[in-house]
């Protein structure tokens, strides 16, 4: 599982080269749009395994880096009494429609890439503790849209 420590972001090929590759989307979760991390069948399950039957408590943390044009967000998925950290780097610019629903819903899924093996069955929901950190994020993306499309 991935450390933020051992991973540090500062120029933004050095982003371009960490973004999460597997994907992100927005899924119909019982007629709402929230916003979904697709890992690999492998990472999904891993996560999965260890936290089934037991009682877990996710921090979730959204670092935001921007230099007025590109806006990157770092989601940091941490599974406190389990001692797995899950980083995921998106490039926020073009997923306007991802934040918006996060923070409308306060919710993210983790769900596997593989079409076969993606159902709403294996969609793991997380709750952000707190709204605001996505209504912050979605604010500094709006704000940095707006100046592109100036």
């Amino acid at each position: 599982m991935s450390s933020p420590e051992k991973n540090p972001h500062n120029t933004i090929d050095h982003f371009i080269k960490n973004l999460h590759r597997e994907g992100a989307s927005l899924i119909d979760f019982d007629g709402n749009k929230v916003p979904c991390i697709f890992l690999s069948s492998k990472i999904y399950d891993e996560i999965i395994n260890r936290i089934y039957g037991k009682k877990i408590i996710v921090d979730t943390l959204l670092n935001i880096f921007h230099d007025g044009y590109d806006v990157f967000v770092d989601i940091q998925l941490k599974f406190l009494n389990l001692e797995i950290i899950q980083n995921y780097v998106l490039y926020a610019n073009d997923m306007l429609e991802f934040f918006e629903a996060l923070a409308n819903t306060g919710l993210i899924g983790l769900a596997p890439n593989s079409p076969s093996a993606a159902s709403k069955s294996n969609i793991f929901m997380i709750q952000l503790p707190k709204k605001d950190p996505a209504e912050n994020a979605l604010r500094i993306i709006k704000s940095n849209v707006k100046k592109i499309e100036s």
